[in-house]
């Protein structure tokens, strides 16, 4: 072997010894230390399921290292095998240990966790609930709030609470990963299952659009199915196709519309009255009628339709025969009813029961809520104020306001809506008082207004004795903008026989000409309101404004309901009364084409002027004429959906819509007294009466 081969051989030799010696250095540096060969054996027999040793592996780690960085893990692992072995107190002890040693670790959050599981298994559902908001409440990673979701909603379906069920695997869904999304929807679809129509149909406005909104719609159509609502049970699936056209479910709803076509036998074109024709309200149910049967003939005239047609039921003003009457509608298939106009409170609840579309006429308070078939259009309290306040606070920019109200249920209503709508309108109340509503003398509560009432001792106090009411005495000045001449109590005697009236005016005459001669030059009145509101009939109104005005209440504005669109009012307070305000559900002198010709054509028909019963119960009856009328709409079910749809109609009551509770929302009238007459403020179609939008009118002939 030559000289150069040998010495490659060397080289090369010494090279492998060298790397040799190097390997066998680094695998003796790198050797696993005992703590971490102890951890890692407990984790294998963990991860093999093998819980035992696994259990002596990680007490044993605990034992000989409990201060080291990964005790808080053996720890934890100490407690869910714990669970695994059904060993429940221990795994809680554990569990404890870990959030009390290492309460700002992640392992904290995982042991509260694993709390929740316990809790579960050992049957102790409602302490999951209690227990689970202050897990929550943490900054917890995603699989660890959506585990504790599926626990709680596992917990409420235990409890037979589908709906919080519910909530919390839709809150499980959204942090689901794809994995993980499918065992999340199957138990999302069992509470959807298990939830009751009322609840679906919350839920379902909630999140109509996204996915479990799909599992909804469509439960919402089986339980219509199921509890005999074939209407709705079409209208939902319909919705449901519409909106979730590739949805699992989508070819069975399909097949479920189809059976259930034939089984809807609802007569679409026949609309329901039931009214009191007889007893103590018949004058009011026969204003109704008429209002209806007169849009019956001007809409078949006008649209050539003879298809559309009524039936009226006598309620009788007794809440068993309106009963008797809804049950009938109901047989008749009858896809709405107007009315009735009393007894609404029952018959509304039994309406919703049978799911037939229902518009009342009654200012009965609630009757729409939480029924999504009960409607109503009338002039309420509610709606009186709301314009009133309005046109107040914006247009005649009145900041501040006085009410002056009679103590008892329709003055308490109507002063406790004024001040609450002022307040929404940035306004204040300066000014707060109530009368006796069976007095005639309204001094105290004027004088308390405006800061010139003054308690006097009773021993003081004198009798004034009454005089006659035409005093002629020349060194007395008489207020005669208070006291009524003999001629106009005379004329006022004539032509109504007012004999009420007469007494009041006669009485208030001598209370006050007697306190003008009695009374020394006080202190002059505080008026710091811009407006005065006073919710009473015209006879008393008409008794307090020119006492008012006696008392130097000046250059306000007068602010009143409905109740003062009357002649009395005029003729009692005369010139006083100029300038006040007042909402009206109708007004026959408007000049607004459609409202003319209305008024013209039912007087021509009827003998005399429609009044606002007549005018409303026309309105309601076109609305549902001219939605029945549609050949799209077969279901009860759809015209319920469409009335809540629909867009605003400028009817003979002003602009209506309903919004989503079923109530009417009304562009009522507002009126000015202007001299000797009534007169219509003019007023801009608002473009939007419920925030959805809807600004395109639809016009009633």
């Amino acid at each position: 072997m030559s000289r150069v081969i040998r010495l490659f051989v060397i080289i090369s030799l010494a090279f492998c010894l060298s790397c040799a010696a190097k390997k066998e250095a680094a695998r003796f540096f790198w050797q696993e230390s005992p703590e971490t060969q102890l951890f890692d054996s407990a984790e294998l027999q963990y991860q093999g399921e093998a819980y035992k040793k696994a259990l002596l592996l990680y007490q044993k780690y605990l034992s000989q290292f409990p201060n080291s960085e990964m005790a808080p893990a053996a720890l934890l692992k100490v407690g869910m095998i714990s669970v695994y072995l059904e060993q429940y107190e221990k795994a809680i002890h554990v569990f404890g240990q870990v959030q009390t040693k290492y309460p700002q670790s992640s392992y904290a959050l995982e042991a509260g966790v694993g709390r929740l599981a316990v809790y579960y298994k050992t049957g102790e559902y409602e302490q999951v609930t209690i227990y689970a908001g202050n897990v929550l409440d943490q900054s917890l990673a995603r699989d660890q709030f959506m585990r504790i979701n599926l626990i709680v909603g596992d917990s409420y379906l235990a409890i037979n609470s589908p709906l919080d069920a519910y909530s919390a695997y839709l809150s499980a869904l959204q942090a689901a990963s794809a994995d993980e999304k499918s065992k999340v929807i199957l138990r999302l679809k069992t509470a959807i299952s298990l939830m009751d129509a009322s609840d679906l149909s919350d839920e379902l406005a909630k999140i109509e659009g996204r996915p479990a909104g799909g599992y909804l719609m469509y439960q919402l159509g089986i339980n219509y199915m199921e509890g005999g609502f074939p209407g709705d049970a079409v209208a939902t699936f319909s919705s449901f196709l519409e909106n979730y056209p590739d949805h699992e479910n989508a070819v069975q709803a399909e097949k479920f519309i189809d059976d259930l076509d034939a089984s809807v036998v609802t007569d679409h074109q026949l609309i329901g009255c039931l009214l009191p024709m007889t007893g103590k309200y018949e004058k009011f149910g026969r204003q109704a009628l008429e209002g209806i049967e007169f849009a019956l003939a001007r809409f078949s005239g006008q649209r050539g339709i003879s298809t559309t047609r009524i039936i009226v039921k006598d309620t009788a003003s007794d809440p068993l025969v309106a009963q008797k009457g809804l049950y009938e509608l109901a047989e008749s298939n009858a896809s709405a009813i107007i009315g009735p106009i009393v007894t609404a409170e029952n018959i509304s609840i039994q309406a919703q029961e049978l799911r037939i579309p229902i518009i009342t006429l009654t200012q009965k308070y609630g009757i729409t809520d939480n029924k999504d078939y009960v409607f109503r259009n009338f002039l309420t309290p509610r709606m009186q104020i709301k314009t009133l306040v309005d046109y107040a606070s914006q247009t005649l920019e009145a900041k501040t306001f006085a009410i002056l109200y009679p103590n008892e249920s329709y003055g308490d209503v109507f002063m406790n809506l004024f001040w609450d709508e002022v307040i929404k309108a940035s306004g204040k109340i300066v000014g707060v008082e109530a009368y006796n509503p069976k007095k005639t003398d309204f001094a105290d509560p004027i004088k308390k207004l405006v800061g010139l009432y003054y308690d006097i001792p009773e021993d003081l106090i004198e009798e004034p004795s009454l005089i006659p009411l035409v005093y002629n005495d020349s060194e007395y000045e008489e207020p005669q903008d208070l006291i009524p001449d003999v001629s106009d109590i005379l004329a006022v005697h004539d032509a109504g026989g007012w004999h009420d009236e007469l007494i009041e005016l006669i009485q208030i005459s001598q209370l006050a000409v007697a306190r003008k001669m009695e009374e020394e030059e006080g202190p002059e009145p505080i008026v710091d309101f811009d407006a005065v509101f006073i919710p009473d009939s015209p006879n008393k109104a008409g008794l307090i404004i020119p006492q008012l005005v006696y008392y130097d209440v000046n250059d306000v504005t007068l602010l009143g309901t409905n109740l003062w669109h009357s002649d009395k009012l005029i003729d009692m307070a005369k010139y006083n009364i100029n300038g006040a305000i007042l909402p009206e559900g109708f007004f026959g002198k408007s000049t607004t084409e459609h409202v003319h010709r209305f008024v013209a054509e039912f007087k021509y028909i009827y003998g005399r002027s429609p009044g606002f019963i007549e005018a409303v119960s026309y309105d309601t009856a076109w609305i549902l004429f001219d939605l029945v009328s549609r050949s799209d709409i077969r279901f009860r079910a759809q015209v319920k959906k469409e009335l809540l749809a629909m867009k605003p109609y400028a009817g003979v009551t002003g602009t209506t819509v309903f919004d989503s509770s079923g109530e009417a929302v009304k562009d009522i009238y507002l009126l000015k007294v202007s001299g000797r007459r009534f007169q219509e403020i003019e007023k801009p179609v608002p473009e939007d009466l419920t925030g959805t939008g809807q600004v395109q009118l639809r016009m009633f002939p």
